[in-house]
């Protein structure tokens, strides 16, 4: 299936992804409670962002391959109603057009790319591997606090 990333059209296969990750049970499991946050997140996350990844093959979020949770600084986080985060994904696809840009807007606060490289993929992840990158602002959902997040 065709997807548009900006002016950059990228070819994904939805099903061997999903197959990929229901044969090998993978799930980002960080204890840091940042990433911790996140997968608590992904409960209310906007249906829109869920949907979009649903025809990406990626069907639960927690498929993913690194969660970078950055310090934000208190105004931004007021602006945006939660914390800046980075990470990927990994998805069976290749470009087809590459374009100026690869932006696509989720929703709101959440938006995805392709990035110009692709980092080390999962174990036996088929080819060709294509990395989806994630730029979202994410509310602090959890009971800890995220004084070493805000600063």
């Amino acid at each position: 299936m065709l997807f548009h990333f900006g002016d950059t059209v990228a070819e994904i296969d939805a099903e061997a992804t999903r197959n990929y990750y229901l044969n090998h049970n993978f799930t980002n499991d960080c204890v840091c409670l940042g990433c911790q946050n996140f997968r608590q997140w992904i409960k209310f996350c906007p249906p829109e962002v869920r949907e979009q990844f649903q025809t990406m093959g990626i069907d639960d979020l927690n498929w993913i391959a690194e969660i970078i949770p950055f310090g934000t600084k208190p105004e931004d986080y007021k602006i945006h109603n939660g914390m800046l985060y980075g990470g990927f994904y990994h998805v069976v696809g290749r470009i087809i057009e590459n374009g100026k840009n690869s932006d696509r807007k989720l929703s709101e606060n959440f938006g995805i790319f392709i990035p110009e490289y692709t980092s080390p993929s999962l174990p036996d992840f088929p080819e060709p591997v294509l990395q989806i990158e994630i730029c979202a602002y994410i509310p602090w959902v959890i009971a800890a606090s995220m004084e070493n997040y805000i600063n």
